[in-house]
């Protein structure tokens, strides 16, 4: 009996010193399943008409888009230029996340709660994923205004104050902040005429029916050319080489420097990775060099900013202007 003991506990020890001795595979840890995106067309939203200086961004940016994509992707652009981009940005905030309905947007989409009753969106409705241009604005007239350049144009708002009619493509956005800060430097008085987009504000002045307007430098340039409108200033710090004759307002006597951002963005709730997507797609876009000849061609000033730089971005300049908005006293309207 002690001898079969004995050879079981001999047998057991080296059974263990074998199996010690075995290579222990850890388990394998799955992959999280991939995100399957785009399976269907991703649609950019434009609060503004076609024609507009953020139809022509978006238009622009689609096409570029579609090379970055996986094969077979496509982009879409949709205008929904009601209330002066209130109708358009709501559609924007209300969007389901997920990443199937960008929103093409600038600055005065967050500042919309501070001027106008019953707005159901701000700041914290959009997530942007990219920014992709800074834009300056010329300030352009009639052609049978009577005026060749900001000096006699101000001149001739303040013998009429408040009569001297000033477009825009859209309430209190870019150009209306433009105009206000015009009637502060300078002390003339502009009568508002908004609409809705910029290309409408510029054909009411190319037929007349407008004395003036603040329009992008995208807008304005084919106006420009044919003789349709005339130019004044633009507001950028420099002269813009599109058009190097226009001078700055600084150098009509106008301490005034002015532009606009233009940012692409999703919901907030947008799963991350979708997030991650987009941006590394639109990073490409962006600093492609046939993106950036054609956005210049068009009169846009290109940028690229984006992921959490594009957030810090983003918050930091709304912070800017909801400033500038209490400062004035402006209330909702």
């Amino acid at each position: 009996m002690k001898k079969f003991l004995c050879i079981l506990l001999i047998t057991f020890l080296a059974l263990s010193v074998i199996g010690c001795g075995a290579k222990q595979e850890a388990p394998k840890k799955e992959e999280p399943a991939k995100i399957n995106y785009p399976t269907k067309p991703i649609e950019i939203i434009v609060p503004y008409a076609a024609g507009g200086g953020q139809d022509v961004t978006s238009r622009l940016t689609a096409k570029y888009m579609v090379k970055y994509l996986p094969e077979g992707a496509k982009v879409i652009v949709s205008n929904i230029n009601a209330g002066g981009g209130v109708a358009g940005a709501t559609a924007i905030a209300l969007a389901k996340p997920d990443g199937y309905q960008i929103g093409a947007l600038v600055p005065f989409q967050l500042t919309d709660q501070f001027i106008m009753k019953g707005i159901p969106y701000n700041e914290n409705s959009f997530y942007p994923i990219a920014f992709c241009s800074s834009d300056g604005n010329f300030v352009v007239v009639r052609k049978d205004l009577g005026v060749k350049n900001m000096e006699e144009f101000i001149a001739l708002a303040k013998q009429k104050p408040g009569e001297i009619t000033m477009g825009m493509g859209g309430a209190w956005n870019v150009h209306d902040f433009l105009r206000l800060k015009l009637e502060q430097a300078t002390g003339a008085q502009f009568q508002r005429m908004p609409f809705n987009g910029g290309a409408l504000a510029l054909a009411a002045v190319a037929g007349g029916n407008a004395d003036s307007a603040s329009q992008s430098i995208s807008e304005a340039l084919a106006a420009m050319e044919a003789g349709q409108v005339i130019a004044l200033a633009v507001t950028d710090p420099e002269r813009t080489p599109l058009a190097p004759e226009i001078p700055t307002l600084k150098e009509s006597g106008i301490d005034l420097v002015h532009a606009q951002w233009r940012a692409f963005t999703v919901p907030p709730e947008t799963p991350q990775e979708i997030k991650d997507i987009l941006n590394e797609v639109f990073k490409k876009v962006f600093n492609d060099p046939e993106w950036i000849a054609e956005a210049k061609k068009a009169g846009l000033n290109p940028i690229y900013i984006g992921g959490q730089e594009a957030v810090d971005f983003y918050n930091s300049d709304f912070t800017v202007y909801k400033n500038l908005i209490n400062k004035l006293g402006i209330q909702p309207q």
